[in-house]
């Protein structure tokens, strides 16, 4: 397994319990993936988290951590090589998208997905208060309208800071979960619809001041001192890029079989999750996994028969 994230877990789970060897590849140096770095602590307690990596550990399950797959020495040739019969992937989309808007670089300008991995860290007592990229009484937009920009609104007005979300579409083409929505109006979080930032403003010393916008208002200028992008992620090329293969669409999602269930156009190479399907809810990815697993239980069976059948009739 590569990756230790929701997909990951479930698929080594699930192979672990017919009898499988399972070994999970994971870049962090702690096991849990976007359940522990990308969903805030008031939603899934770390605890939670750790408990259900210690019972996969219980399978039998083996974690190398701080391994990324893609990077040095390790590939997905280098993993065949020391002797494993399938591969899966579960890698999700670890890079966030930025857009070209004036001002992109002023300090101030941040990823929400970084705020949620800082607030993680500093919720853990790795990192202090200082090292979390929010201060009580500033003015933060949050631009995107999806979970991972309800996360990041959440997260905000949890260190006292005003917070607003900023999307350019209309209320019902959010694509955050209703629930986290209203939880989020509920918590004192404003919105913005319809509404685009034309431009991120800074002062002399390059950092943030204001954002001019637009809507069907006309454009206007409003003061923050802080903005987080949400506005989508995608997949890391680092696996891909480092073995022969493995094909992707034209935005880098890898493409799989439905036979068996989950397989790249690299025999033995399976993937899911949001690396196959697009971000998507946890609970998405789980389903998904489970029916990888079946397609990786099944294509090892397969090959393992024949390979017994070759032997038998070298024998004969």
């Amino acid at each position: 397994m590569i990756g230790s994230g929701p997909a990951g877990l479930t698929v080594a789970g699930q192979l672990s319990r017919q009898g499988f060897n399972v070994t999970i590849f994971e870049a962090q140096q702690e096991a849990g993936g976007v359940l522990l770095y990308g969903i805030p602590g008031y939603r899934l307690p770390n605890s939670v988290v750790r408990e259900e990596i210690k019972k996969i550990e219980a399978l039998g399950v083996e974690f190398r951590l701080g391994h990324a797959v893609g990077v040095g020495d390790v590939t997905i040739d280098s993993i065949f090589a020391d002797g494993y019969d399938a591969i899966f992937i579960g890698t999700g989309t670890a890079i966030p998208k930025s857009v070209e808007t004036p001002g992109i670089n002023l300090h101030g300008v941040h990823q929400s997905i970084a705020l949620l991995h800082q607030v993680t860290a500093y919720n853990d007592g790795r990192v202090t208060k200082r090292h979390v990229p929010l201060r009580a009484g500033e003015r933060v937009a949050i631009m995107g309208c999806g979970n991972v920009a309800m996360d990041a609104a959440r997260t905000a007005i949890r260190f006292e800071t005003d917070v607003t979300v900023v999307f350019r579409g209309r209320k019902e083409d959010m694509t955050a979960i209703e629930k986290e929505y209203n939880e989020a109006v509920h918590e004192g979080v404003k919105f913005m619809w319809e509404t685009e930032i034309q431009e991120f403003v800074g002062d002399e010393r390059n950092k943030l001041k204001e954002l001019r916008l637009k809507s069907p208002e006309g454009e206007c200028v409003m003061p923050f001192n802080r903005v987080f992008l949400a506005i989508g992620s995608r997949p890391a090329n680092r696996i891909v890029s480092t073995t022969d293969g493995i094909d992707v669409d034209a935005k880098g999602y890898v493409i799989t079989h439905t036979r068996p269930y989950g397989m790249t156009t690299r025999r033995g190479v399976f993937a899911g999750g949001d690396v196959v399907h697009r971000p998507q809810t946890v609970v998405q990815a789980v389903k998904a996994a489970k029916e990888v697993a079946e397609g990786i239980a099944q294509y090892v069976d397969a090959v393992k028969l024949l390979d017994h059948v070759s032997l038998l009739e070298q024998k004969s």
